[in-house]
């Protein structure tokens, strides 16, 4: 399995951990989670369509 697939899949329990409050706050550790692991799959996405510095060598 992909590691972008792995960061989905916690991303996917975060979002069903969310209790989906009328005001969500910044500091909601949820919040948090879902912000820290969106930005880590879009990294994780972007290295894996580049390609590796290693096989052009």
């Amino acid at each position: 399995m992909m590691q972008s697939e792995k960061i989905k899949r916690a991303l996917d329990a975060v979002e069903d951990a969310c209790g989906h409050c009328a005001v969500c706050s910044p500091d909601c550790p949820i919040a948090i989670s879902k912000r820290a692991l969106a930005g880590l799959l879009a990294d994780v996405k972007q290295m894996e369509a580049s390609p590796m510095e290693s096989e052009c060598s």
